[in-house]
């Protein structure tokens, strides 16, 4: 029974995992590099500085390269939790 209560608390917890809202500044300012964070999620990190190249190529907008960030913290976003909490403190 106790095994059975754990479970459904965990699966609740992971429910509630969100990201920040689209309109929060700071996800432009992550791509843009006016904020320079260690990130904890690899791939996350991977990714921003390959949309940076991307801009400086000319090959993608910030306003794309916002959107593409935004999409993968919504899809990954019990993995990408702990970075969204040390960028935007709370949402």
């Amino acid at each position: 029974m106790a095994q059975i209560i754990s479970i459904n608390i965990k699966l609740t917890n992971m429910a509630n995992v969100t990201i920040p809202p689209k309109s929060r500044a700071e996800w432009s300012k992550l791509i843009s590099g006016e904020i320079d964070h260690k990130f904890k999620n690899y791939v996350l990190q991977i990714r921003i500085y390959q949309m940076r190249k991307d801009i400086s190529m000319g090959r993608l907008t910030l306003d794309a390269a916002t959107t593409q960030l935004y999409e993968l913290c919504c899809k990954y976003s019990l993995a990408v939790q702990a970075d969204c909490k040390d960028i935007f403190k709370t949402w």
